[in-house]
């Protein structure tokens, strides 16, 4: 049977199409072709040369102000951040550059601008300012709050220093004070080469750090060094690992560490020689009892541990004052508050608006009326402003057989050199050992009437576990290791060493806390408008300060 076999390749018919275009409103398809690639020709190039000039019509303004970080407006609407480049519409313009603490600039001028071409070549200005410092004190002050702040951005030391390098002298000694206290929240060796470079371009100013310049900062730790017998211990903690190693196996360090413990060791044999209580005077003022704390020397921070930065124990010289036996409570507080309208709850909003109180402020209250029953209460919710303004409105109720005292909070020594109640040493304000304490109390859901645990040393109760109490003092860290061996050296109004900070200290620890936790010795810190269930106050009384 024969097989069929395809033929040649060319013998295989072709397959051929024919489109055929209509005409399109009476033109032949050649004539609107060519229309229609005319117009998408044009359109392309109305895109590439025209398009970008008719939306941008105007002028790219390129801002850089000395300093950085200035807010530009463009007719009053925020465009940026300078630097920055700002795309300024034709017309008659209003631009302005505005940074805290310096004199604002503003530009006025007729913007323009071409149409053709500004895809591929943009229209451009540029204005350099150079704003006026008009607020140093300002500046360096909201520096240090915000180092104290956000310790974990150190940029923030060389920028305060850039800002404010181009002031007279009195800027630049204003500049070194704000270096000096951002010691006390410089923690670690992340944040040391910042602190170094403020120091170094604020002793060159616009120049590269000389000989001299060099001199000045070391010359600066010397005299830290002098200052502050413990300081050792500060270099240990924030130079880098390696670094911080090599220097505690110096024989200087080890000699250094061998005189700290026979010092303190020494303090603590004489303190404990000198310790007693004894019966003191008490005054009752304004329905709350008070009791005389007599002068003397504290061995502050914990005699337990002392290895850690922020309980390094150090002696510290305190002044006789008043304290107030227990924490302020709650029917006291509602008789200020009738006093001083402002600090009602009713001002809630005011309050926070200016960031004198959180929401929690008397949060358990109703109007000017706390729950029923809860009179002696400690009063709870409160920030530090209100405490320190309820502070204001008690100095006022103070005798006129007490001339010149004023009611404050407690410094951190102050407080805890009450709380120890004449006990060198002890971890509780009885002893080494709790006694009736209010955390240790089973099933506890709320702090206890104020007066619940008993009297220490100094007839003062409640000094732990039944709230945290606000002391007047900025919170620092790493502050005991700026102290000396000397008590006469270490003055109790620690207010007067860290001017500004983030955080006010508390102490005492609350009902729900544990036990074990916190001692009488134990730190820690709070926003100064928080407002918690679990922090009140108690207020002494001492002659006013110069």
């Amino acid at each position: 049977m024969a097989k069929h076999r395809p033929g040649p390749l060319h013998e295989t018919p072709e397959l051929q199409a024919e489109v055929h275009l209509k005409p399109f409103l009476g033109m032949r398809p050649g004539l609107y072709l060519t229309i229609l690639y005319s117009l998408l020709a044009l359109a392309i190039l109305f895109f590439l040369l025209f398009y970008k000039g008719l939306r941008d019509h105007g002028t790219f303004l390129r801002i850089t102000t000395c300093p950085p970080g200035a807010a530009v407006s463009v007719d009053g609407q925020y465009a940026g951040s300078t630097p920055c480049v700002v795309l300024v519409r034709a017309g008659q313009r209003r631009i302005s550059v505005s940074k805290p603490f310096f004199a604002s600039q503003t530009l006025h001028d007729r913007f323009a601008g071409p149409v053709f071409g500004t895809l591929f070549a943009r229209p451009r200005r540029i204005w350099d300012p150079m704003l006026t410092l008009t607020d140093s004190q300002g500046l360096v002050q909201h520096a240090l709050q915000d180092f104290a702040g956000n310790p974990q951005i150190p940029e923030i030391l060389v920028e305060t220093i850039e800002a404010g390098y181009a002031g007279g002298p009195e800027v630049q000694n204003q500049l070194y004070a704000f270096l000096d206290n951002s010691k006390y929240f410089v923690t670690s060796a992340m944040q040391l080469p910042s602190l170094l470079r403020a120091f170094s371009k604020l002793a060159a100013g616009h120049h590269v750090l000389t000989a001299e310049g060099i001199l000045e900062v070391a010359e600066k730790i010397i005299l830290l060094n002098e200052e502050y017998q413990n300081f050792a211990f500060w270099l240990a903690l924030i130079l880098p690992e390696k670094l911080a190693s090599r220097l505690t196996k110096t024989d200087w360090y080890q000699n250094f560490t061998n005189r700290f413990v026979a010092a303190y060791q020494e303090e603590l044999k004489n303190l404990k020689a000198q310790a007693g209580s004894g019966s003191l005077p008490a005054y009752r003022i304004f329905g709350l009892t008070f009791h005389a704390i007599p002068t003397g020397a504290l061995l502050q921070g914990s005699s337990e541990n002392q290895t850690l930065a922020a309980l390094l124990p150090h002696p510290v010289q305190v002044q006789a004052f008043l304290a107030s036996e227990v924490e302020v409570p709650n029917r006291l507080y509602r008789a200020f508050v009738q006093a001083v309208p402002l600090w009602r709850k009713e001002n809630l909003q005011n309050l926070i608006d200016k960031n004198l109180a959180t929401d929690g402020y008397l949060e358990a209250w109703t109007g000017e009326q706390y729950p029923a029953g809860a009179d002696d209460l400690p009063v709870t919710g409160v920030s530090w402003f209100a405490a320190e303004a309820f502070c204001r409105w008690f100095s006022s109720q103070i005798p006129a057989s007490m001339p010149g005292y004023e009611a404050r909070l407690p410094t951190e020594s102050e407080w805890e050199w009450a709380a120890r109640g004449g006990i060198v040493g002890g971890a509780y304000p009885l002893g080494s050992k709790p006694v009736n304490e209010v955390f240790y109390q089973r099933g506890i859901t709320g702090p206890r009437a104020v007066g619940s645990s008993s009297p220490n040393g100094y007839g003062l109760r409640d000094m732990s576990g039944n709230v945290w109490e606000w002391c007047s003092d900025w919170y620092s860290p790493v502050a005991y290791l700026f102290s000396s061996w000397k008590p006469e050296r270490n003055p109790a109004d620690s207010a007067r060493q860290i001017p500004d900070g983030a955080d006010k200290s508390v102490r005492g620890g609350s009902w729900v806390n544990d036990p074990e936790l916190v001692k009488l010795y134990t730190r820690a810190s709070q926003p100064p408008s928080w407002c918690t269930p679990y922090l009140g106050f108690r207020i002494v009384l001492s002659k006013k300060r110069s």
